[in-house]
């Protein structure tokens, strides 16, 4: 009988055909031993499945799953349910992996029995900017074994904290224990993810070293929204993350009080929603959502946890804003 994989790597590929050559080498190169590699292929209606067949030789730890289109919440989630790893990670095909990332991550993983073992990345920008490091080394250093409400704090009282599942691995167990999965047809669904894994995580190690290179471009879903369409759609998905994260509050109050910064997380998270309910272009759409943003109480929401001078100067700076599109 073989052993458990140490590690799960679920991948959800829709219209991946090009990136997906380069993400398998890239897997390949990693020289793991004990692995399994999840694809599951969600609706792709472009070469993507010949793709991924071509390379099933090379992988004896591969296992290909189809399903019907539902986006990459859906497709992670039907990845996890066949995961057998201790642990479990969930990249994108679009990006760079460093060949050392996954073996130096489980190598601190199984050294002090992580729940989340997390690294540093880097930007890279497809229009010729200069690269830079996702977690600058000055605001977030290493740490040595934190809990994870100590490294969401450290993070969010950074300002420059990303919420992301595709820099770290995650002990499988946890998120059975929990019932973790991500949630279906939300846009950044890694920000109440995060947020929640990392206050149940007892066993949390940052290295302040690049190994993904996250690839900002404009083929995304988002870029195909004209700009009223795109500000909504925001708008939509911020409230929406707002509940998510003051439900997960209320689960957990208190690892909550280990992480006060995660108030201020709400706040921030309104701050850019006011910025785009004025950045709509047509009056009746933004009437309408500003009516929603105050009658429905997300306005006193984010105000109340608004925790700095500076969140509330900028705050108070769009209300009036806010409260003259209403009078029009």
């Amino acid at each position: 009988m073989s052993s458990q994989p140490v590690l799960s790597i679920v991948v959800a590929v829709y219209n991946g055909e090009k990136f997906l050559p380069h993400f398998f080498d890239s897997l390949i190169a990693q020289k793991l031993e004990n692995w399994e590699l999840i694809v599951v292929n969600d609706g792709s209606n472009d070469n993507s499945e010949d793709v991924i067949r071509q390379y099933e030789d090379k992988f004896s730890n591969m296992k290909v799953l189809s399903q019907e289109n539902q986006g990459v919440s859906v497709a992670r989630n039907t990845g996890m349910v066949e995961a057998a790893g201790k642990y479990i990670t969930f990249p994108d095909i679009d990006d760079e992996i460093n060949p050392k990332m996954y073996g130096r991550l489980l190598e601190i993983a199984l050294a002090s029995d992580l729940d989340v073992a997390t690294c540093n990345g880097t930007y890279i920008y497809t229009n010729g900017d200069a690269p830079k490091a996702i977690f600058p080394p000055n605001k977030l250093p290493s740490t040595g074994v934190i809990s994870g409400p100590e490294w969401l704090e450290r993070g969010l009282n950074s300002r420059k904290f990303l919420h992301v599942t595709w820099l770290n691995i995650y002990r499988l167990d946890l998120l059975r224990e929990h019932n973790f999965y991500f949630e279906p047809k939300l846009h950044h669904q890694d920000i109440p993810w995060t947020t929640e894994l990392l206050l149940v995580s007892k066993r949390v190690q940052f290295i302040n070293e690049q190994y993904y290179s996250y690839l900002i471009h404009n083929q995304s879903v988002s870029h195909s929204l004209n700009g009223d369409e795109r500000s909504v759609r925001k708008i939509n998905t911020y409230l929406k993350i707002i509940d998510m994260l003051l439900a997960i509050y209320k689960r957990y109050p208190e690892q909550v009080k280990q992480a006060p910064a995660c108030l201020w997380q709400v706040g921030k998270e309104g701050l850019g929603i006011t910025q785009a309910l004025l950045a709509i272009q047509s009056p009746q759409i933004q009437k309408e959502m500003v009516q929603i943003f105050f009658d429905k109480g997300y306005w006193d929401i984010v105000w109340q946890h608004a925790t700095t001078i500076k969140l509330k100067w900028r705050l108070i700076r769009r209300y009036s804003k806010l409260k003259a599109i209403l009078k029009n």
